[in-house]
């Protein structure tokens, strides 16, 4: 949203990087009605990301800049992990379950297609 706002109006600081992962998670989970989600804590659902800080993209920042590094300069190549309801999809960097995840998009779109 930032990025296309910042195009759009040509100007920075729409929305901070609190506020855009705030909306990714906890105000999203609620928005969709899932209140026990968008928390790491014992109980809630379990479903989230990692994100490489050494990439060519993210490395450098300083520790307390990790969220803006990964709000505004992470792209799908830096995630390492992800957990969706307590299970590893991803794991570094490498989905568990899809060995080909090019192919099986590539299947999936021509399917689509006919």
């Amino acid at each position: 949203m930032e990025l296309n706002e910042r195009l759009r109006t040509r100007t920075r600081g729409h929305w901070t990087a609190a506020a855009l992962l705030r909306a990714a998670t906890a105000d999203g989970h609620a928005a969709l009605g899932w209140h026990d989600a968008g928390t790491l804590e014992q109980g809630a659902l379990a479903d989230f990301t990692t994100i490489a800080l050494d990439s060519v993209r993210t490395a450098g920042p300083v520790p307390r800049l990790a969220a803006e590094t990964a709000v505004f300069a992470a792209s799908a190549a830096d995630v390492r992990h992800t957990i969706v309801g307590g299970r590893q999809i991803v794991r570094d960097g490498a989905h568990v379950s899809v060995p080909d995840v090019a192919q099986a998009l590539a299947d999936s779109i021509a399917a689509v297609r006919g």
